[in-house]
């Protein structure tokens, strides 16, 4: 190939045009009569470059028809639904060439993650092979230059978790409408989970009213909103359902976790170990069955089981407000059973060691320290000693004793090494945990007012994070962060580390309600409407969202915009004390008469009297700007008087 482009005197190229300019400049330097072998040269190198050209085009149409009609073989098993949900179809059409090619490759990954824009309603295992098939996770700075933000965070999203529908359990014949009919399913479980029963009930009667295709869980969610009503007949009517449904799907994890609830709140325990058993042969790591299924364990009085067991729960959902008032209530017994024996001396340092982890974790803090400061650790007990002892001054806010604490405790964590044992394997993990109390201690120390680097702190949580194989524990240290930043009023660190907890997980709802309030005190005034826009539609009814954009709108003015956002809060039912403030500066700022500034200051009374709590949506410094306005209306009053 390079001899004929040498010949005509250009570089390789497919564009015919500079082709045959390159020919016929080199026929003014070739006489057919004088030199007719250099001629047939010229023009055999002329015609092998044209083939060349045009044969490239060929291959290059030739391979767009083969993505063409590759796409159009996944519309037909897409359209086809129990061919559509079985990974092994969806295997064989990944491992076609043109898959795998390297010249076609990237076009078909291109094509197809268009494609399932409008064809995502597909099981987990599905979602798996089309994540290994077309790299999805860990390439979303990749995927951001192809599609939009919102899209690229959906991919990574439903790639990561099992879905909420478990697609195998459709029945019988399903139409033209299976997609409708999923998504309504979604509404009714979102509208049930959110406790919203009048949308709830309407959603599902209208699938009973419009499909005749069948799934449990539709059913399921039923059993729920039946429950969670007031009259017992309707309770004691979704119990109902919930154990029929079990009976027949005794291996269908939520459906069986669920009527496993209801007995344990029902208190009829009889079998419960049973049941979730069977969901635990299909569903070894199922959570929710390992966590009935040790909540009927301690029922039964083996608190020592149930405690190991809730233990072990922590490890993957360490904030988990159920877990932790078990683990409490095992506590109390383990606690009494040691107690006489450490009063008595009688202890080892085993022993020694869980009563001061029961003190801890049942907020016995003084307990606590008080047993570790009688005895020094040995050997096999250091680790864990340092470690408590550390977690226990955090918590007391005593940081600098703290610290020192938990620096020994991260030295212990680097110099294990793996030997297959469960403590070794369990104290090894704690090492993200480790950086991040570190860096807690020493942002606390300078939060306070005392000496030190704030970059120090944010390289320990960024080693942190690089340690923790929890992805949830990940974004809640880059939380810690991102409030650190905010308490400095450090809105553009703040922003930046809200992308770091988004990049992780995009439906991390709390980063955006960050990163809009980063935005507002940047001037990235798009930025506060676009995050308003994905918060409140991952959850429509917490109230900061609109609390922040009513903020930019009354800086710019904005009345009837405040206005609109208040209106849509008041159908949705959304309150928070943030939102009565701001709805008393607008209804000031448009007072007309007297009794509107009068009906304002009687909101802004109200809430004065309320008083600040933990509860409350505003910060404790924020509460502040209450008396503010109070002092502004008042003043306003009495100009009107004058």
């Amino acid at each position: 190939m390079n001899d004929f482009f040498n010949t005509l005197g250009i570089e390789a190229t497919k564009e015919e045009k500079e082709i045959k300019k390159a020919y016929r400049d080199k026929l003014h330097t070739v006489n057919p009569e004088d030199d007719p072998n250099g001629f047939k040269i010229l023009r055999e190198a002329y015609e092998e470059a044209l083939k060349y050209a045009r044969q490239k085009e060929d291959e290059k149409e030739k391979r767009l028809s083969l993505v063409e009609d590759f796409i159009f073989r996944c519309e037909q098993l897409y359209n086809d639904f129990y061919r559509r949900i079985d990974e092994q179809e969806w295997e064989s059409l990944f491992s076609e060439d043109i898959c795998i090619s390297l010249e076609s490759g990237e076009e078909v990954r291109q094509r197809f993650l268009v494609f399932l824009m409008e064809h995502f309603r597909l099981p987990a295992a599905v979602w798996k092979k089309i994540d290994r098939t077309f790299s999805i996770t860990g390439n979303r700075k990749e995927l951001l230059e192809l599609f939009p933000e919102p899209y690229v965070d959906f991919l990574l999203q439903v790639v990561r978790y099992n879905g909420a529908l478990n697609y195998e359990l459709f029945e019988g014949e399903v139409s033209q409408d299976i997609d409708d009919y999923i998504e309504h399913y979604h509404k009714l479980r979102q509208y049930a989970d959110l406790g919203m029963q009048k949308e709830a009930w309407q959603e599902y009667e209208l699938m009973e009213e419009k499909y005749t295709i069948y799934h449990p869980y539709t059913k399921l969610e039923k059993a729920r909103l039946l429950y969670s009503e007031k009259e017992e007949v309707k309770q004691e009517e979704g119990g109902t359902i919930f154990r029929q449904l079990a009976e027949k799907y005794p291996q269908e994890e939520r459906i069986v976790c669920c009527y496993g609830r209801y007995c344990q709140e029902k208190n009829q325990w009889d079998g419960m170990i049973e049941l979730y058993d069977k969901v635990l042969e299909a569903h070894p790591q199922s959570f929710l069955a390992r966590t009935g299924r040790m909540e009927a364990v301690l029922q039964e009085g083996r608190y020592r089981e149930a405690r190991e067991a809730i233990l072990d729960l922590l490890e993957e959902s360490p904030v988990d407000e159920r877990l932790v008032a078990d683990l409490n209530k095992a506590n109390v017994y383990v606690i009494a059973e040691l107690e006489p024996d450490y009063k008595e001396n009688r202890l080892n340092q085993d022993s020694m060691m869980e009563l001061a982890w029961c003190y801890y974790q049942n907020s016995r803090f003084e307990d606590g320290i008080a047993l570790l400061d009688c005895f020094v650790p040995d050997e096999n007990h250091t680790l864990d000693y340092h470690n408590l002892k550390g977690r226990i001054y955090l918590t007391v806010n005593e940081d600098e004793k703290a610290l020192e604490h938990l620096v020994l405790w991260l030295h212990a964590i680097q110099k294990l090494r793996p030997d297959g044992t469960k403590k070794t394997t369990r104290q090894m993990a704690r090492l993200g945990y480790a950086y991040y109390t570190i860096a807690s201690a020493k942002a606390d120390m300078i939060l306070d007012g005392k000496e030190g680097s704030l970059s120090e702190v944010m390289n320990d949580i960024e080693k942190a994070v690089a340690a923790e194989k929890d992805v949830s524990q990940k974004v809640s240290y880059y939380h810690t962060a991102a409030d650190i930043w905010r308490r400095k009023k450090e809105y553009a660190k703040m922003f930046d580390i809200c992308d770091k907890m988004l990049a992780i997980d995009p439906q991390y709802y709390p980063a955006y309600l960050l990163r809009q309030e980063a935005c507002l005190y940047l001037g990235r005034y798009q930025e506060v409407v676009n995050d308003y826009q994905r918060a409140t539609t991952l959850y429509p009814y917490h109230a900061k969202p609109y609390c922040t954009l009513i903020r930019m709108y009354l800086i710019f003015g904005e009345l009837d915009s405040v206005k609109d956002i208040l209106d849509v809060v008041e159908k949705r039912e959304v309150n928070s004390d943030e939102l009565e403030l701001l709805r008393a500066r607008y209804i000031a700022i448009r007072a007309k008469n007297r009794e509107d500034l009068e009906k304002a200051y009687a909101i802004l009374e109200r809430l004065e009297k309320k008083g600040w709590s933990l509860q409350s949506e505003m910060d404790e410094e924020e509460w502040t700007e209450i008396s503010y306005r109070k002092t502004q209306i008042l003043k306003m009053l009495q100009e009107e008087i004058q």
